[in-house]
């Protein structure tokens, strides 16, 4: 009980929740990844710069066009106050604790839905509340991932104080599969606030836990091209591969501070998780949409191209294959579930050797790798990431598996027909969008995700309060599949689609090269258009 109540733990949960309230009410438009101004922004930087072709360009949106997606921007991200915010927590035996905070900040207890899944603990909870100032709390004896899967509701932020490791190598204590469920049925808003406790386990308390772990941020961290600095003025260091480690000497590296790269784990598994693992699991290959996109009639040429992708091939005349392997920071998701996966690697020399040596760290990959898919099986989030990932690039044999009506947009398109103001428009940026338009995946706002690390009593603990997009502003402005070239073409609806997809892609830039690759519009350096760096974790300390 202890531990619910001392100082430190107060600090973090005064801290966390009143960040998020404030992100979702008094700094909503801020909280989306592009803000309310920044189409009319991006048009004024232009027409005020220095390059006349871009300014004449920019004076082709129009000041009705630019009103009219405020307008639809409004409609969609509307306004908030405290009190019509809805709340979803983890109870713990005493629930008083955190639905104070929540109320002090003006959330409504009836507003609160309080889930513990412990029968004892629950049992403490009900009496805790009763005897508080909150009777109307509603309090559910189970699972807040249990909850979301039966009862289509939605919350404005989902507070998972888990307390334990992630993910957790206790059978009963799933925190990893939770956070998916909850990520795949979409129980979050838009703009929403998912927040989550974890704890790294010191030497002391588990040895072996640890060691797992490490390995873990190991394999997940390698590939990453840009890591954290902790420098509050440039969060931003160079990866593992661009520093000159090879995987055992980052391991080393990683052992030796592990609480520092622990924290980066966690922030870059939600990030993925959000806008990239949960999405293409969620799309089923068997349903309908699917097809309006894709044509996999020739699957054993396919499976030989994917399998290509993490080996190289003996036979020049199959060409080296090998991309993940050779160019890992443009593949990192992909490099990290072949090092983890025995069924990808093969026992190939060019990822982590302590795999193949370890049969208990081996059985924590396979926890990890499952907990990942929201139905907790391994091999269909492995077929789904690794098919879409591929699917949606393009400059690899793409073409062969797009559908009719994509490969009409594929053949349709050229580059030459957008202007270049920073990047080139790409097809893959096409099929991306059109495809995220009805996958409907989250998006991380990275300047608005703050974290917080403090030691609960002899315990590390990391929290993060991350703010998810839906970006329906981006979406739901653009044309479906088959209107997309006719409705391209207006130079109206155009800019306004790309200098939105610029504020979106402004917060993938240094985290997920995966998707929307090189969609800027404004240089990434430019004030008040900047890619987005995260803040370094705070550190809070016992009071004295």
């Amino acid at each position: 009980m202890a531990s619910y109540t001392e100082p430190v733990k107060k600090k973090a949960r005064q801290a966390v929740i009143e960040n998020a309230i404030a992100t979702l009410t008094k700094r909503r438009t801020e909280s989306t990844l592009t803000r309310r101004s920044y189409i009319r922004d991006v048009k004024e930087h232009f027409i005020n710069g220095n390059n006349p072709y871009d300014s004449r360009v920019a004076q082709k949106l129009s000041e009705e066009t630019i009103c009219r997606w405020e307008a639809f921007y409004d409609s969609i991200v509307q306004s908030r106050t405290p009190s019509n915010l809805k709340v979803a927590y983890l109870s713990g035996p005493n629930p008083e604790n955190d639905l104070r905070v929540f109320c002090d900040a003006g959330v409504l207890p009836e507003n609160i839905w309080a889930f513990e899944s412990e029968n004892t603990t629950y049992s403490e909870a009900v009496i805790a509340a009763l005897d508080s100032e909150f009777p109307f709390i509603k309090l559910v004896n189970g699972g807040l991932d249990a909850f979301v899967e039966a009862s289509p509701q939605r919350f404005d932020i989902i507070y998972l104080d888990f307390c334990g490791p992630l993910p957790s190598r206790n059978k009963k204590q799933k925190t990893l599969l939770a956070l998916t469920r909850i990520l795949a049925h979409h129980a979050l808003n838009s703009p929403g606030i998912l927040i989550t406790n974890f704890s790294l386990p010191t030497e002391e308390q588990d040895s072996s836990g640890r060691a797992g772990l490490a390995k873990l941020v190991t394999c997940y961290l390698y590939p990453k091209n840009f890591l954290e600095s902790t420098n509050p003025e440039h969060n931003m260091d160079d990866g593992a591969v661009a520093n000159g480690f090879d995987p055992l000497e980052w391991h080393i590296e990683i052992l030796n501070n592990l609480d520092h790269y622990y924290g980066q784990f966690i922030t870059r598994l939600l990030i993925d998780h959000a806008s990239l693992i949960s999405p293409y699991n969620r799309f089923p290959q068997h349903n309908s949409l699917f097809s309006k996109f894709f044509d996999l009639k020739d699957k054993s040429s396919l499976k030989k191209t994917l399998d290509g992708l993490f080996h190289f091939s003996e036979h020049e005349d199959e060409g080296g294959g090998g991309d993940v392997v050779v160019d890992s920071g443009q593949y990192p998701i992909l490099w990290t579930l072949a090092a983890l996966d025995r069924g990808i690697n093969k026992k190939d020399t060019n990822y982590p050797q302590f795999i193949f040596d370890d049969d208990e760290f081996a059985k924590l990959s396979d926890n990890f790798l499952s907990q990942l898919d929201v139905s907790g099986n391994k091999n269909e989030l492995l077929d789904s990431f690794v098919l879409l990932s591929y699917l949606l690039s393009e400059g690899n044999g793409q073409e062969v598996y797009l559908s009719d009506r994509i490969k009409k947009l594929n053949n349709d398109h050229n580059f030459r027909d957008f202007h270049q103001f920073c990047d080139l428009v790409l097809f893959h940026q096409t099929i991306e969008t059109l495809f995220r338009q009805v996958a409907t995946p989250y998006q991380v706002n990275i300047k608005e995700t703050k974290r917080w690390k403090y030691q609960a009593k002899d315990t590390p603990m990391f929290m993060d309060m991350i703010v998810l997009d839906e970006c329906r502003y981006l979406y739901d402005w653009m044309p479906t599949v088959d209107m997309f070239s006719e409705a391209i073409k207006n130079t109206d609806r155009q800019l306004a689609y790309r200098f939105a997809l610029d504020g979106v892609a402004k917060h993938r830039r240094w985290y997920n090269p995966e998707y929307f690759f090189g969609t800027a519009v404004v240089d990434q350096y430019t004030e008040g258009f900047e890619a987005h760096l995260l803040s370094p974790r705070v550190v809070l300390q016992h009071d004295l």
